[in-house]
């Protein structure tokens, strides 16, 4: 595929009369634009050094980006009616949004016929996504404008060889996709769709649950025999009871709120596993810092509540820090399992506009959708069938 980009509306510099060239970030609302807006000052330069002989100039601008009836990005119709509405030369959709080229997770797409891009920000992982972000885009420029028709490169084999290679696009209008291979390339884009969901907004969503567990701390603080059995249980045994917590409330909150996704088709299954798993790790985390809270809480009202000889005198041994660790850990674990409980609480809406990102939740509500429409036609059907008396 030969292909260039569109000629540039190219300005000339006053000063210099260097050609400049305008790259515009359209990015979705949230963690996606906050990275387009801290990599847009940076960009002029670097792009300057990797692809000299112009000037350039880049703009951002905040979705939100729409769907199209698959609930995916409609990446070319998307970027080029924001290159009418703003000047731009080329633009690159930054979308928090997954993508895939059949089974394989795209860090970014590009189509030079167009000058349009797309970079998607889970794929860039948990970590360093300013600087991944910056990476990408200067990356997908590059082989936009010199090698439009890359071949696709191999992937490096090890257990140390990074997980992104370049695959040849089989998409009319996109040259070459830049992807994930590997275990490590799974796992990256599972870091980055939990990362996307940002587990520690759970907390203040699970207020009724935080309720019922603090009751329950409570309990233990003040009941003599939960010291005893807390200072008898040992450290290996203290942390099993609090994973076991940390599982219940988990499994919990996944089932009664309808967390769980089953594949519609085999086709889909590995994407479903992959959404079952950022989900699971989302509310695995998002409870683990509900633990901890409440851990901090337990443990100072603990120290306060409890006199140490009182302390001593119960458990039948001198007693340290340790032992108010150990009736902490003891009562938060018994105040999860009741939180657990107090979640029911909780509107399932809420607890899915806390778990999941804002592309994820368009993608359920789409999803739901679906099924009703389906559940509807079938309950048509089915009328339609019984003759009529």
């Amino acid at each position: 595929m030969t292909s260039t980009l569109p000629p540039p509306r190219e300005a000339p510099d006053t000063t210099t009369d260097t050609p400049t060239r305008t790259v515009g970030l359209l990015a979705d609302p949230g963690l996606p634009t906050k990275l387009a807006e801290q990599v847009a000052a940076d960009l002029p330069e670097l792009l300057a050094h990797h692809l000299p002989g112009r000037a350039w100039r880049v703009e951002t601008a905040e979705g939100p980006v729409g769907l199209d009836s698959e609930g995916l990005v409609p990446m070319f119709r998307t970027g080029c009616e924001h290159q009418r509405r703003h000047g731009w030369d080329v633009v690159v959709i930054v979308t928090d949004l997954p993508r895939r080229a059949g089974t394989e997770p795209l860090v970014s797409d590009f189509g030079s016929d167009d000058g349009v891009g797309l970079v998607s920000v889970p794929a860039l992982g948990a970590v360093a996504l300013r600087r991944r972000l910056r990476a990408a885009v200067v990356d997908l420029l590059e082989h936009g404008l010199a090698e439009p028709s890359a071949v696709a490169s191999p992937a490096r084999r090890g257990l140390f060889a990074p997980p992104i290679c370049r695959i040849a696009s089989e998409h009319e209008g996109i040259d070459s996709h830049l992807a994930l291979r590997g275990t490590r390339g799974r796992l990256r884009l599972l870091a980055g769709m939990v990362r996307s969901n940002r587990p520690w907004r759970l907390v203040p969503s699970l207020s009724t649950a935080l309720a019922a567990a603090a009751a329950g701390a409570a309990f233990g603080i003040f009941y003599s025999n939960i010291w005893e059995l807390a200072n008898a249980a040992g450290p290996g045994r203290l942390a099993l009871i609090a994973v076991l917590a940390v599982a219940a409330m988990s499994s919990w909150l996944i089932a009664d709120n309808k967390l769980w996704e089953r594949p519609r088709s085999r086709r889909l299954r590995d994407e479903v596993h992959l959404y079952n798993a950022a989900t699971t790790s989302t509310i695995v985390l998002g409870v683990v810092c509900c633990y901890a809270l409440l851990l901090a809480l337990a443990g100072s009202a603990a120290a306060v509540v409890i006199p140490p000889s009182s302390l001593a005198e119960t458990v039948g041994h001198p007693v340290g820090p340790a032992a108010y660790v150990a009736i902490a850990s003891m009562a938060t674990s018994m105040g999860i399992v009741a939180g657990a409980v107090g979640s029911g609480l909780t509107a399932p809406e809420d607890v899915r506009a806390a778990a999941y990102s804002t592309r994820e939740q368009q993608r359920r509500a789409r999803l739901d959708h679906e099924d009703e429409s389906a559940a509807e036609d079938e309950t048509a059907a089915q009328d339609e069938s019984v003759p009529s008396a």
